[in-house]
């Protein structure tokens, strides 16, 4: 059965919506290396799932983000684009926007739909409209004291959009009713340097601030200006946001740890130090809602074993079924649950006809019963005129691999065999669940 164990990961594939709806975090993390490319992990454990894209489309990835219209949208800010790709398969879908040399590093959405695009070279904010069109500068050239505009931007809960200046060690502030900017956090404040990352706090009073320079993890509370510093001595804290259970995803140096937002404790290391190179920016992202049909769900079963061929007769006193993972991404070998069956009899009668039973009855058997019923080729060909010439107890069997059914009466089902030259076969039942 060893060799043929992987074989039962494609009865995986087909289970029962249950299994398929099953997955162990409903959210992504986004991790953006900029010397790398953006790298996907399991949110809730840190898995490492997938690269987003390569190097050779992500280059110098920056913020990430969910659009209004359900695709996710990167920064790559060494290519001067803003990249598109689906939140269900993580497909990349195109170019959003060509943003010009201004060396893109944030990017946010307002209610409308609109795109806000902080420019470090060009230490400005830039728009576009929903469809990727350019609608210039919001405010001129360093307003209110903004240098170097970097990828934790975003919008408070007073509406106004806050600005981090990586260069000049404060926060700017834009009115999108008065469109003025002006600061907001004053330079050094607190002792900041190099701010980065801002992340809106839960309870809408402020923001969770990360300077790169200073090591520092910050609350600060908008209606009275308040700088709280939470931790000190981070290595060179970028990104941050929000995990599953609440607590604060920070990058530390090369690697992603989980902080407590009350005390500033880290909790644990979620993303070790060689994953990514240059960590800048993560985002925790709800998957998208499954777009599997269910009615094209529910019923298929298989059950598989491997036997030798005794003369005509392949008796498989053990066969299995697999359950306990999912489709696609999800599949996980270690998740599965291989139980025995019952037990499966193919006997040859002539080149074209068999005769198949099954026991799945006892307490070691899937409790499916006992049955049997009449086979044929499902398609004649070369191997089967060769059976035909040579006679159907020639040592060469190969002509019996392929499929097998029962007629139209038992159309929906059917059997796969796949034998080698020692006579040994695998057999592949694929059927329904009982009612």
């Amino acid at each position: 059965m060893a060799r043929f164990a992987l074989l039962l990961l494609l009865a995986a594939l087909f289970a029962p919506a249950a299994a398929l709806a099953q997955a162990a975090c409903g959210s992504r993390l986004f991790v953006s290396g900029y010397f790398s490319t953006v790298h996907v992990f399991d949110a809730c454990t840190g898995a490492y799932l997938q690269d987003l894209d390569t190097r050779t489309r992500i280059q110098g990835a920056m913020a990430v983000r969910l659009g209004p219209d359900g695709f996710l949208y990167v920064v790559s800010e060494e290519t001067s684009q803003i990249l598109r790709y689906r939140n269900d398969t993580l497909a990349y879908v195109g170019e959003f926007a060509a943003t010009g040399p201004i060396g893109p590093t944030g990017m946010v959405f307002d209610p409308a739909g609109k795109v806000y695009v902080a420019g470090y070279r060009s230490q400005d904010v830039r728009r576009f409209s929903a469809t990727g069109a350019a609608e210039g500068a919001i405010f001129a050239a360093r307003s209110g004291g903004l240098g170097g505009p970097d990828n934790g931007m975003s919008f408070g809960p007073d509406g106004n959009l806050y600005v981090p200046g990586y260069d000049t060690h404060n926060v700017v502030k834009w009115d999108p009713r008065t469109g003025v900017a002006s600061e907001a956090l004053a330079p050094r404040a607190g002792g900041i340097r190099n701010t980065r990352g801002l992340l809106p706090t839960k309870d809408g009073t402020g923001f969770y601030v990360t300077a790169e320079g200073s090591g520092q993890l910050l609350r600060w509370t908008l209606a009275t200006g308040d700088l709280a510093q939470l931790r000190a001595g981070l290595s060179r804290p970028t990104g941050i946001d929000f995990a599953p259970d609440g607590n604060l995803l920070v990058v530390d140096g090369e690697g992603v740890v989980k902080i407590d937002p009350a005390s500033g404790a880290t909790l644990a290391t979620v993303i070790p130090p060689g994953r990514v190179s240059g960590p800048v920016f993560v985002a925790v992202i709800a998957k998208a809602a499954s777009t599997v049909d269910a009615s094209q769900v529910g019923s298929q079963f298989w059950v598989v074993g491997d036997a030798t061929f005794a003369g005509r007769v392949l008796d498989i006193a053990t066969a299995y079924t697999a359950s306990g993972t999912a489709f696609g991404p999800e599949l996980k070998f270690s998740e599965l649950a291989i139980k025995r069956w019952g037990t499966i009899r193919f006997e040859i009668l002539t080149c074209t006809t068999a005769r198949f039973a099954w026991n799945s009855t006892g307490a070691d058997s899937a409790g499916f019963g006992a049955g049997g019923y009449d086979l044929t080729r499902f398609f004649e060909d070369e191997g089967t005129q060769r059976c035909r010439e040579r006679g159907v107890d020639h040592a060469d069997r190969s002509w019996v691999n392929g499929q097998w059914w029962g007629g139209q009466s038992r159309a929906g089902e059917g059997i796969f065999i796949d034998r080698r030259a020692d006579g040994t076969a695998f057999l592949a039942w694929f059927t329904h669940r009982p009612r």
